[in-house]
């Protein structure tokens, strides 16, 4: 059968005006699929509520999965809705100098303190000092990264 199929040739008994014809002629119509790719009939918005969406939702929620954390969230209040400190998080935020939570505004001006203390130009060309500013930018971008901090 592997034998059969490499040495098949479909073009092998047509002549040149066949060949060609074969090679460039366009589709014909009975080629082409004749199932319908959308519903022109039913607007969008309706299809849209039927699978459980909002406005601004990019996927649907027939069973209201998302729909019931949404409200669950709204109910607590904004304090309460903090995000997790996973053990990156965390240490970023020590090499910053911030033990547990803090708002974008106090991670930024601790940042901003660190690098001119640290920065070569403050501390005649430190080697540690250098070393300290690496690790402390990495901290941020890894915080800003991960949504901590306002961009």
């Amino acid at each position: 059968m592997r034998h059969y199929n490499t040495s098949f040739n479909f073009f092998a008994d047509m002549d040149k005006e066949q060949l060609d014809e074969a090679l460039h002629a366009p589709p014909k119509a009975e080629s082409r699929s004749s199932f319908a790719t959308g519903n022109p009939g039913v607007k969008a918005s309706r299809t849209a509520r039927a699978a459980g969406m909002q406005p601004g939702d990019r996927y649907g929620d027939p069973f209201g999965v998302f729909a019931k954390y949404r409200h669950r969230q709204s109910q607590k209040p904004a304090s309460e809705r903090v995000k997790p400190l996973h053990e990156q998080d965390r240490r970023a935020l020590e090499t910053l100098g911030i033990l547990g939570h803090a708002k974008s505004d106090e991670i930024k001006a601790a940042y901003k303190s660190l690098v001119k203390l640290h920065h070569p130009d403050a501390n005649g060309g430190d080697k540690s000092s250098e070393d300290r500013l690496r690790t402390i930018i990495a901290a941020y971008s890894h915080l800003k990264k991960m949504g901590f901090v306002a961009k």
